[in-house]
């Protein structure tokens, strides 16, 4: 599942995923299932309004590493 994010081009980050969302550019999203409840409700809201995919990671931890940058990510999204 996250390896698919590994080699494609991507947003991390909620404005950044939220954006390519809004804009029809994002294919599918990858959400941590540890982040805060209400960006949890918020990016599962906007996903279904835009019909885009949604996968989850165990964490917010093994998003970020399949992001490949150093911290920890709550939301990614694969874009077009």
């Amino acid at each position: 599942m996250l390896e698919e994010l590994k080699n494609s081009n991507k947003v991390v980050g909620l404005k950044q995923v939220r954006r390519s969302v809004e804009e029809g550019t994002a294919k599918k999203v990858f959400l941590a299932e540890d982040v805060a409840p209400d960006i949890y409700d918020k990016i599962v809201d906007l996903c279904k309004a835009n019909n885009v995919e949604i996968e989850f990671a165990d964490s917010m931890k093994q998003l970020g590493n399949a992001c490949k940058i150093d911290v920890s990510a709550a939301v990614a999204a694969i874009i077009l």
